[in-house]
């Protein structure tokens, strides 16, 4: 493994050693509130559905469904989805495991709410994938553009491997801080 491969994986294992320390921290009553108000105004969550792009008729299933698209879990959920197909990214089918979806991070969707041992599981995943990919990955590789038709045809797989533990790196400490503004503090703090 290149310096540079050791360095980024040191940064994916490390930000999911956080992830799974601010997760375990999240009590239960937590896990399905919302970080913040969702608004109608907010870009692509109005109105929620579901994964068939069906939009919940019950007005209070609506809007229990309408926040949770900020809830703890969900942003947990969202940032591990990125993850994995951030590491995914020469998969020409790539699908996340059961129960994710890759209709998950669709506009308007909400998924059904993910359990903490589901999302611990695919925590687990992505960091497996992580070790596969970087154990194998070449400077060469990681310089080399992506194909046209991937979601970043074009960008160096250096690039999108960076950008994604970044955004890792962010949705992680965004659920920390909530914990903080709930009083709560994890374990390694």
């Amino acid at each position: 493994m290149t310096v540079w491969c050791s360095v980024v994986a040191a940064q994916y294992q490390a930000t999911l050693d956080d992830l799974a320390i601010v997760l375990t921290g999240c009590p239960d009553d937590l896990w399905e509130t919302s970080l913040y108000e969702v608004k109608r105004t907010d870009a692509g969550a109005w109105p929620p559905t579901d994964r068939e792009g069906r939009p919940f008729d019950d007005p209070v299933v609506r809007e229990r469904k309408f926040q949770a698209m900020a809830a703890f879990w969900r942003v947990a959920s969202h940032a591990l989805w990125f993850t994995d197909r951030d590491l995914s990214p020469l998969a020409p089918e790539w699908t996340p495991p059961a129960p994710f979806s890759t209709a998950d991070e669709d506009a308007y969707v909400v998924p059904p709410t993910y359990s903490r041992d589901q999302v611990f599981a695919y925590l687990a995943h992505c960091r497996h994938k992580a070790d596969t990919l970087f154990a194998n990955l070449t400077d060469d590789q990681a310089a080399a553009p992506l194909p046209a038709e991937h979601r970043n045809g074009g960008t160096s797989l250096a690039a999108v491997l960076v950008q994604g533990v970044m955004h890792l790196q962010l949705h992680s400490a965004q659920l920390r801080t909530y914990l903080r503004t709930q009083g709560l503090r994890c374990s390694d703090e």
